[in-house]
């Protein structure tokens, strides 16, 4: 895990990982032995699956005592005497092993020790293990089915290739000075884990600790007190005695736990010892109450510096997304305004920080105390991180909490100004990272945030109802153009001229000119020398589309559906009550509404209820039905914007689609307003020209960061203080979490269960593909269920995999995950896919595609697929259907 640890032997290795890293954030560590993919988060977990599946305990190791030496035939491992196949990697593949070779005609003896029994009958074998025997580990084995290995220092930890000792960090003997060293540092990092990872009190780690000392002073005096006895009944020299006694008394953990007995103690090692940042309190002018204000800030730069200080994340930020193919999005660094800005299109390493401001609370919304304790939040995040690992929770930063009544009284200038100083040292000083020979600058690429967020950091009109006369960050629409007139060539858009012109007339007018023109005041933002706010708020598709658009038109459609006999209430209750969510569906199944007239669900479960809504009631709804061809368009919409990569040739597509919605919306119907969500979407077509596919621009990841601190709060129950507490405590998680340079990103393949299988084994088919493929091994690993940068893979699940001759998608089923397990290094290209082609027609009534098998197998790797996100399969009236996650684009047809 860290490559400073080498030894031969297993109680030393396993101490190792128990002493040093058995508290690491992300503790991720893959089996090996022999090819085991299965990957474990906890140590005692890994420690029993070794011992259970790879070690047959025979024999201590040499006289010296020092542990289990994983040599001759303690680095035993499991063959069959049938076919001489080796490297079996436990019991239950034994068995499965055993089994296919009855199926194949041969008669098999029960492995288990002292049992005669022998079958010739595959199900009476199984029937027989299953009931007669406890197969969970090794010992239970024959001694025939073991093989010995050749060199008495090779290791179960050790590959075929491999003829030197594991390649495992350190030596097998560590000073006692080093090992207290080391169990000190580990034993604090196991407090800062369970008190912050686990949100408890410091009182409750008072506690803790507490009862630790108790239980463990007890249990050390019974054992000295039992020792004791047993010495001096064996007339063992009185000197001895006495270094026995010394020995419990200068007790590790009992010193470990003296050390960190109180919460100074702990926070003085942490800060000590870790990358903690300590949030600075920043005191203000006092309210016309005579009460004293303050927020907290957490210096930008120095929290860069910590970021970057971590190998992973400096690895994204000197190696950037390579430029896209001409004319396809992918992130940010793709869109205009990154292009044309002067330090990022000049500096290919300039940092791009990411701004997001909103505000939250953290006691319940609907209660008596909502509005006393609500907080606003900044958080940043850096668009140079890769776009998977920058979803990562841990990769979002704290840069000010403030509470929201201080905010409104003395405004974003004084809440704003340390950060805008800092942010102007890293444009004109830039910052010194160690191990780099160069200052890295930097600048705010754009701010997140809902529309409300925006509109405040930005200096807009809060308000957006019929009142205002202009409610559009992007342009200077009224709320009654925006009824009627949806092409956003037909209003003026907003720009940096313009805005300080809007700005000079506020200044002289307040009232007017801020009715006028939508601004109340100049953003502190616009300050910075490569941002301005007009260029900088990017529309947000979640709140837009999905807690916007499908809040507001998703209950319109049914309920005029059922005005109009298509269904009834009931008929779509039972329908979401009763449909069977694929896995990947599931986890954000929407609820069922108690009426059709609002539907209570988060964005997350509104997407999926968008997605499958066509499905799951196109049988009720005639075609072409003009109402419920508003929500055909909105899905479509949605698969576009949603897109992780967008080709150009799309987006006036997009803006055909989205100005037919609005149209279809009025004349269906034309008493209902249209909201300023809707009128936003008229933007989309240039804002992802500006800004890339624009989920990576939306609030999804950001507001989830904001359940940590409501978690935290409530865990607490003390609000006094509650932006330093809060800012404090999730300083030291960050901490905690940076304290490794290997774990700090998630493992990018996670294998859940594999096993080793012969390829004869395999499905003839599936063989024959193999080998058309050049995959000739006698043995693979097959993957029952895997996670790869974040998405699970299974058998089942549908994979896009190529255009067909009329530009419409394929699909193939996957048949199995798949490993080789005899190449020279592992890479993307040993995991493949086994696949099944589908024919499949696309349902223009319910917005998916109807697949069939064609029996065609083929193999493919990863990186091959035309998309890399799974899909799941819904049956309906014995048609299989498959429903889009996003488009597609076609990438051999780009130019």
């Amino acid at each position: 895990m860290c490559g400073s640890f080498r030894s031969n032997f297993l109680d030393e290795y396993f101490k190792h990982i128990n002493n040093v890293h058995r508290a690491d954030p992300n503790f991720d560590l893959k089996c090996g032995v022999k090819g085991c993919q299965k990957v474990f988060k906890t140590f005692p977990a890994y420690k029993s699956h070794v011992y259970r599946y790879h070690y047959k305990n025979e024999n201590k190791s040499s006289n010296d005592g020092v542990g289990l030496q994983l040599s001759s035939n303690l680095g035993s491992i499991v063959g069959c005497m049938l076919c001489n196949k080796k490297n079996i990697e436990s019991v239950k593949d034994l068995t499965v092993h055993l089994t296919e070779h009855i199926r194949n005609g041969s008669s098999v003896d029960c492995p288990v020790k002292g049992c005669t029994y022998s079958y010739g009958v595959a199900s009476s074998f199984t029937s027989h293990i299953s009931r007669s025997h406890r197969l969970n580990n090794l010992h239970v084995l024959k001694d025939e089915y073991f093989s010995q290995h050749d060199s008495p220092t090779s290791n179960a930890y050790m590959d075929d290739n491999n003829d030197t000792q594991a390649d495992y960090p350190c030596t097998a003997v560590v000073s006692q000075g080093n090992f207290e060293h080391s169990f000190l540092a580990s034993f604090a990092l196991s407090l800062l884990k369970l008190q912050e990872m686990c949100y408890l009190p410091v009182s409750t780690m008072d506690t803790i600790l507490s009862e630790i000392t108790s239980i463990t002073e007890l249990s050390l005096d019974s054992l000295r007190h039992n020792l004791i006895n047993i010495l001096f009944q064996n007339d063992i020299d009185v000197n001895i005695l006495d270094q026995v006694k010394r020995i419990f008394e200068e007790n590790v953990l009992q010193r470990s736990v003296q050390s960190m007995k109180t919460d100074y103690l702990r926070n003085r090692h942490w800060k000590e010892q870790l990358r903690f940042i300590k949030p600075i309190r920043i005191s203000l002018e006092k309210n016309s109450f005579h009460q004293n204000q303050y927020f907290e800030y957490i210096p930008i730069l120095e929290s860069l510096k910590s970021l970057l200080s971590n190998v992973q994340v400096l690895h994204d930020v000197l190696n950037p997304l390579p430029s896209s193919r001409r004319g396809i999005l992918v992130d940010f660094n793709h869109g205009n305004h990154f292009k044309q800005n002067e330090l990022f299109s000049t500096c290919s390493h300039a940092l791009q920080v990411i701004l997001y401001f909103d505000e939250f609370e953290v006691v319940n919304p609907l209660g008596s105390k909502r509005g006393i304790h609500k907080i606003a939040a900044i958080y940043f995040n850096l668009a140079n991180i890769h776009p998977w690992h920058r979803s990562e929770l841990k990769t979002i930063q704290l840069c000010l909490l403030c509470p929201n009544k201080v905010l409104k009284n003395v405004g974003f200038g004084k809440v704003l100004e340390p950060l805008i100083y800092d942010l102007k040292i890293l444009e004109n000083e830039g910052i010194i990272i160690p191990n780099l020979t160069e200052k890295l600058y930097g600048t705010v690429a754009f701010v997140s945030g809902d529309n409300l967020g925006s509109h405040q950091i930005g200096g807009f009109t809060e308000s957006f109802g019929s009142n205002v006369h202009k409610i559009c960050r992007f342009c200077m629409a009224s709320p009654e153009q925006i009824q009627t007139n949806h092409d956003p060539n037909q209003f003026e858009l907003r720009d940096e001229n313009n805005y300080k012109a809007h700005v000079e007339q506020v200044a002289c007018q307040p009232i007017s000119a801020n009715f006028m023109h939508g601004i109340k005041c100049d953003s502190p933002l616009n300050n910075l020398k490569y941002f301005h706010v007009t260029r900088g708020l990017p529309p947000d598709c979640m709140h837009d589309i999905l807690e916007g658009c499908c809040r507001y038109e998703i209950p319109l459609i049914l309920q005029k559906l059922e005005k109009g006999k298509h269904f009834s209430k009931n008929d779509v209750m039972r329908t979401l009550q009763t449909w069977k969510y694929g896995e990947n569906d599931i986890l954000t199944k929407p609820p069922v509404p108690k009426s059709l007239t609002s539907i209570p669900a988060s964005a997350s479960q509104m997407w999926t209820l968008l997605r499958l809504l066509p499905l799951m009631l196109g049988k009720y709804i005639p075609r072409g039905h003009r109402t419920f061809e508003i929500l055909l368009i909105l899905k479509d919409i949605s698969e576009i914007v949603f897109a992780p990569k967008i080709n150009v040739n799309q987006l006036a597509y997009l803006q055909s689609l989205i100005s037919d919605h609005a149209d279809l919306f009025i004349e269906e119907f034309p008493e209902q307003r249209v909201i300023p969500k809707q009128h936003y979407l008229s933007h989309y077509p240039l804002h992802i020209l500006n800004f890339g596919p624009l989920r990576s621009t939306w609030c999804m990841r950001f507001e989830a960061k904001h359940n940590y601190f409501k978690i935290l709060s409530h865990r607490i129950g003390n609000y006094t203080n509650i932006c330093h507490t809060l800012s404090t405590r999730h300083q030291r998680m960050q901490a905690y979490l940076t304290a490794t340079n290997h774990t700090f990103f998630k493992s990018e393949e996670e294998i859940l269960s594999s096993s080793v299988v012969l390829v004869k084994t395999l499905r003839h088919e599936i063989q024959e593909a193999l080998i058309e493929h050049d995959i000739n091994d006698l043995e693979i690993t097959q993957i029952s269920k895997m996670i790869k940068s974040g998405v699970v893979y299974k058998a089942g699940m549908y994979m896009i995999t190529n255009y067909s001759a009329d530009n419409d998608v394929e699909f193939s089923q996957i048949l199995g995950v798949y490993r080789r397990q005899k190449l020279e290094s592992a890479s993307n290209a040993d995991l493949f896919f086994v696949l099944e082609r589908q024919k499949s027609v696309y349902d223009e009534h319910l917005r998916a595609y109807e697949v069939m098998n064609t029996g065609n197998i083929n193999v493919c790797i990863i990186c091959d697929l035309l998309d890399s996100y799974p899909l799941d399969e819904y049956v309906q009236v014995e048609s299989k259907y498959v429903c889009l996650k996003h488009s597609v684009i076609n990438v051999s047809v780009q130019d």
